[in-house]
């Protein structure tokens, strides 16, 4: 068996630093403004790593090992890629004149590290996905890969990763959590050393729920408990259908000392978006000693990005549409009354199939309008989508942010960071600049001085930091 095990990971690893070669060349090439195809193909290839990490991966776990230790037993390691460069110097000739020009982003310096010890990814187009929060008065990082691996470092010695043990191991009943990329970690956030962790579980089977766990920081070892779970799950067979990758949701940010916020999506179950009685398609603001939760809005299809302002009193979130028609949507006095943002019965976004029956259409119509139907309007639709993820203030006054685009293409402002602007009411938005990465952004966290910011790279499982420069 040793034997095998062996050979298999010397397979793994030569098809691994294989990609490894492969992206490097389609990320670096400098004169590939759009690269449509390239990226097909170079995720077409992720997959086939993929599936022979999962046949390798079900082989070790009957044997109660894991693949990420064959790897790196003890810690994650981040190679430095460069370091403290201004941003026109890494993104070259992609970007606009009004990004040159912008203070907000000019302010920083950047750097870039990247892993080849993570291994299992949320989309076919990324070769690992991690999630980041900071702790100890902002002087360290806590990661969690997508599959469960916890490690931390200190902020000034970003390429060294400790990995920590948990129990997380125990919480999960169901294989595909661990060998399919539609399920996995969806957030981690810290809060008075307690850590919090969202995840897809199967409540029963072939029903999933949305669940958070929690665990006094040690960095020795994490002994989670349950925390909070969605009141109903999503049965696979519904009638309406069922994805749990493009539903989710899974976010979580702090309101005050005694709640947070939680979004949900509707696992492509549309209806629940609108259902009063369902947790699903929705934000919810948890009690953190009680651990009930309280619907705070309704009409959402997959919120994954995620900002409450206590300053100013609004919710900042972002949200997946269909066929076009990812969201920006802003709920100011949101514990006043629920809001309806309109999913799936508004939406600026089109189906993906023509095909749907009358049933599903009917059920789900996405008018073009949402103030109309007496819903609330996004304050910034994209269309084509941008495959839109976090959103974080990086300012005191929360009116600039920055919003992560996953997706796959260049030119329809995917793979890249958004900054938007807000007015002094925090109404609309002023300002909009888009700054190409060629990477997918799936976690934004950001220091309480704001002058730190870490981005997770999941294009080439990257760390990409803004450090803010001394006057």
């Amino acid at each position: 068996m040793i034997k095998l095990i062996k050979k298999n990971f010397t397979y793994f690893l030569i098809v691994f630093l294989t990609i490894l070669l492969v992206t490097g060349y389609f990320v670096n090439r400098e004169n590939s403004f759009s690269k449509k195809n390239e990226i097909a193909n170079f995720a077409k290839q992720l997959n086939i790593r993929n599936d022979q990490i999962v046949k390798i991966q079900e082989n070790l776990f009957k044997d109660g090992k894991n693949i990420n230790d064959l790897i790196n037993e003890k810690q994650i390691t981040f190679d430095k890629i460069f370091a403290n460069k201004k941003l026109d110097e890494v993104i070259g000739d992609h970007f606009s004149k009004d990004y040159k020009n912008n203070n907000n982003l000019n302010q920083y310096l950047v750097s870039k590290y990247k892993t080849n010890d993570m291994l299992f990814t949320g989309n076919i187009g990324a070769t690992a996905t991690g999630y980041l929060d900071f702790f100890n008065k902002d002087q360290n990082l806590l990661m969690t890969t997508y599959d469960g691996i916890f490690a931390y470092s200190d902020i000034k010695n970003i390429e060294n990763f400790k990995k920590i043990k948990s129990n997380f191991r125990d919480f999960i009943n169901y294989d595909e959590f661990h060998f399919h990329l539609q399920y996995g970690i969806k957030d981690i956030f810290v809060n008075k050393n307690i850590v919090y962790i969202s995840y897809i579980d199967e409540e029963s089977e072939d029903c999933f729920d949305l669940k958070i766990i929690s665990a006094n920081i040690n960095v020795d070892f994490l002994s989670f408990e349950n925390f909070f779970k969605t009141s109903d799950c999503v049965r696979v067979n519904n009638g309406h259908g069922f994805w749990p990758h493009q539903g989710a949701g899974g976010r979580i940010f702090l309101v005050d000392e005694d709640h947070i916020l939680f979004t949900t999506g509707d696992f492509r179950n549309r209806p629940l978006a609108q259902d009063p009685k369902s947790d699903f398609g929705k934000i919810i603001k948890i009690n953190l000693k009680s651990k009930k939760g309280k619907i705070v809005s309704i009409g959402h299809r997959n919120p994954q990005g995620l900002f409450y302002s206590k300053r100013f009193d609004f919710i900042l979130s972002t949200e997946h549409g269909p066929k076009g028609g990812d969201e920006i949507n802003l709920n100011h006095k949101p514990f006043n009354q629920i809001k309806n943002f309109g999913w799936p019965i508004a939406s600026y976004g089109d189906h993906y199939h023509k095909n749907y029956s009358e049933k599903i259409i009917k059920e789900a119509p996405l008018n073009k309008n949402h103030k109309k139907f007496g819903f609330k309007e996004p304050i910034k639709y994209f269309d084509p989508s941008i495959g839109i993820s976090e959103v974080k203030s990086i300012n005191d006054e929360d009116n600039i942010f920055f919003i992560g685009a996953m997706g796959n293409e260049i030119k329809d402002m995917d793979l890249g960071l958004h900054l938007i602007e807000l007015d002094k009411k925090h109404k609309k938005i002023i300002k909009h600049v888009y700054v190409p990465l060629n990477e997918r952004i799936r976690d934004i966290i950001v220091s309480e001085k704001k002058d730190v910011i870490v981005l997770f790279l999941e294009t080439t499982s990257s760390l990409f930091i803004f450090k803010k420069q001394s006057k």
